[in-house]
Formats: structure tokens, sequence, C-alpha cells
């Protein structure tokens, strides 16, 4: 079991410290595993959080195994899985709190919530067909409602070899969505049924080249997918890539699924050469119809996508680049850049991130940066920032000197936070933090 209980008495010149007071904190995550036969297990979790100000994490910068003061929603669950090796079986009952200003009611109920999922067929004549169930009964802003049963049949046939060299399988997926709901606006009110499904024709060629120092592979292939029928607006959806350009459900949405006939295009090639590795995938999405139901950021609504892209070298064990990309369907602007950076040596350790997001995707541009130093005797420096490149801004400093063993780590954190939050000003902040592993953290009071 895993707790972290906090207790802050003081006062401090932000807004939403100005009241001195007694502000706790309690976090919890009890954890029992059900050992049965081989590939047979259960699991239960209950987890517990709260605070006494929903500025409280922010304010007091309470981060731990168990917390982090970037969160916005606290949850209080019970979850039970149990499973083996063609069954699968979760129950959760939950409520959540958000801790943001907007909010017409701040507490989500989700109970019951059932997923079941089976293997009902495995063979070599049919392939695989697996069943996955979902009920879910959920209630929030105070007079919103919605109770949804939903059970998705996904059919795999076996791979088919062809004399020129490709391969090639049928897909399918059948959806099937039940559902009551009160004063939510994209669904009926009365009970309802839908039906929705898909068929998909994938196929691809491995071709292999080996020389003396290196090995070359490339794999072209191709999706043609046809769903029948109408969906509903969809305003959210899941950024388009080379991996869920050839799903059959690239909504992936429990209670939605995209409609149409469309052919998914691209590749995978991949170098290896000694301890380097070398990754490159492109796909790219033709529909026969624009989809106005689709959502604007997954670029699936027009009848050419984005074509997108992913880039990975691994140098060698201590260094890893990669490069992920969305470019317009006119092929002369990027809409999605993503570059990443990973040195990891016995004792230096460097990670950057820059993104950018523009027009459909997005509307954000920014990097983060940490760096770790550590020496023989077990200390940690640390250094960690977030700059805003759109508002040219900083968004935090973190400066940390840190002590380590086996079960404990202690030290300093110096942190510089630039806030947006109205009630909570920028300030400068050092904390004394003590880690008992693996039981969570122990904050002392920030000095201003």
């Amino acid at each position: 079991m895993l707790a972290d209980f906090g207790y802050t008495d003081g006062y401090k010149k932000n807004t939403a410290k100005k009241q001195a007071g007694k502000k706790t904190h309690f976090f919890s995550k009890f954890t029992k595993n059900f050992d049965g036969e081989k590939n047979n297990s259960s699991n239960l979790t209950i987890t517990s959080q709260k605070v006494s100000n929903d500025k409280y994490l922010k304010l007091y910068k309470i981060k731990s195994t168990l917390v982090d003061f970037n969160q916005d929603t606290l949850e209080n669950s019970i979850n039970f899985t149990k499973e083996n090796d063609n069954l699968f079986f979760n129950f959760n009952a939950s409520v959540y709190e958000t801790l943001k200003d907007n909010y017409e009611d701040k507490y989500e109920y989700i109970f019951p919530e059932i997923l079941f999922d089976k293997n009902l067929f495995s063979n070599n004549n049919l392939g695989n067909l697996d069943l996955q169930t979902n009920l879910k009964v959920n209630s929030y802003d105070t007079n919103k409602f919605s109770n949804f049963l939903i059970n998705d049949f996904v059919w795999n046939y076996k791979d088919i070899k062809h004399k020129s060299g490709f391969m090639s399988k049928f897909l399918g997926n059948f959806k099937n969505i039940n559902y009551e709901t009160k004063n939510i606006d994209i669904y009926k009110e009365d009970s309802t049924s839908e039906f929705y499904g898909a068929l998909g024709y994938l196929a691809k060629i491995n071709l292999q080249k080996t020389t003396s120092f290196s090995e070359h592979f490339l794999k072209p292939k191709l999706l043609l997918r046809y769903a029948p029928g109408a969906m509903r607006l969809e305003k959210s959806g899941l950024r388009l890539d080379t991996v869920n350009a050839f799903s059959l459900n690239r909504l992936n949405s429990v209670n939605n699924f995209e409609t149409g006939l469309s052919t998914s295009i691209g590749l995978d090639y991949n170098i290896k050469r000694n301890n380097s590795n070398f990754d490159f995938s492109i796909a790219q999405v033709i529909n026969a119809e624009e989809n106005d139901k689709m959502p604007d950021n997954s670029s699936l609504n027009e009848k050419l996508s984005d074509l997108v892209g992913s880039t990975k070298l691994e140098l060698n064990e201590n260094i890893d680049l990669k490069y992920n990309f969305s470019l317009d369907q006119n092929y002369k602007n990027f809409n999605y850049n993503e570059i990443g950076a990973t040195i990891n040596y016995e004792n230096f350790k460097f990670n950057f991130d820059y993104i950018l997001e523009e027009k459909h995707i997005g509307d954000q541009e920014y990097f983060k940066t940490k760096i770790d130093l550590i020496n023989k005797n077990n200390n940690l420096l640390s250094f960690e920032t977030k700059r805003n490149l759109v508002t040219n801004s900083s968004e935090f400093y973190n400066l940390s000197y840190e002590y380590m063993n086996d079960c404990l780590r202690a030290g300093l954190v110096y942190r510089r936070e630039f806030y947006t939050d109205s009630e909570i000003e920028s300030e400068n902040s050092l904390m004394f933090k003590i880690t008992l592993v693996p039981f969570g953290s122990i904050n002392g009071p920030s000095f201003n």
C-alpha cells in the first residue's frame, strides 16, 4: 500500500493563499495481487485522493509517486481486474472531482464500468475473432446522464501468401452501441441501438537487402477500408499517425465509428547496422468523399489527409533521436513537428523535446529540456525547463540537488514557475524533499 499525507500551516502572498489556515492533502493507493494458476491472475486497486483546496497541489508543489501538482482531477475509485490466456475482465467504480475553475458540477460519477474481452475462436482457417463488451453508467454536470452498452467484434483473417511475394489478409470490425441518455445534445434520449461495421483488405510486401555491414528492410503496404452508414459528429479524436492510419477503428472512440470508403497507403523502412538502428515510416489516407463529421485535428475530414511520418535513429545504446511530422495535403506546409533527443550515459542524462502544432492540429509550440548529472557518491544535480514559443515565455525552471541510495532520496528543489492562473502569481520557491522508496515523498514548506 502506498500513502502520501501532507499538512501545511502558513501565509503566502498569492491570492489563493491570502486566508491563513491549515491545508492538508491525502493520497493513498492499495493494491493486492491474487496470483492463481499459470497465466491466471487477479488484481484489486483502491485509490483515494483528497485536498482541502482546489489550488492546493499547485500552491504547495505536491509531487510523489501518487500525485502530481500538474494534475487537474482527483480520483476515488475501486478497480478489480481478472485475466487469463483468452479472457479479460475489469470492474471499476469511480468518483472524479475536477480542480479546474470552469465547471457546472465539479463531480463525475461512474458506476459501474465493466469491460469484458474474450477470444471467441482462433484457428488456421478462419483466423481470430475477439469480443469486447463495455458497460458504462455515467452522471456529470448535475443533470447529465448516460448508460452505454457496447459490443465490439474484431476479426483478423489468416495471412494469405501470394506467388508474387505479396502477403494479404482480411479484417473486420462490427460494433453495436446501445444507450440511454439525458440532457446530452449529441445523443437521443430514447433507448437507442446503433450498428456499425467495417471491412478491410490489408496488403503488404516484405523486401530485404543484405550487405556485408548492414541489413535493409522495406515494406510497402496498402489498406482498403469500407464502412457503410452515417456516423455522429465527432469533435475530438487522435492525431493521425503511421500506426492508426492502417487501423479499421482510426477514430478510437468507444461510442462512435468512422464511416465511408478509403484507402491507406504507406511504407516502413528499417536499416540495421552493428549497434545502430534506423526506422522510417510514412502514411496517407485517401477518402472517396469528404467526411465533415470527422474531427478536424485528424485531417480525415478531407478527401486527402495529411502525409504523416515518423523517424527514429538509435545511434548506439546511449543515444536516441526521433522526428515525427504531419505534412499538409499540399506537401508544402508542416502542421505538426516533434523532435526529440535522448542521451543516456552512466553519469549524464539529457532529454530534449520540441513540439509544433499548427492549423487544424493545434496552436502550440514549445520545448522541454532536462539534464541530470550523477557523480560516484550518488549525488544528483538536475535542471529542467519548459518554454512556450508562442508567447515567448518560460513556464517553469527546476533546479534540484539530491542524495540517493537504495531506499532514500533527499534534497533541495528550487523552482521558478510562471502561472496563467489569475489566482496564482509567478513565484520562486525553495523546497526540501524526502522520498522513501517505494512509499512516496514528503515535501517541506516552500520558501518564496
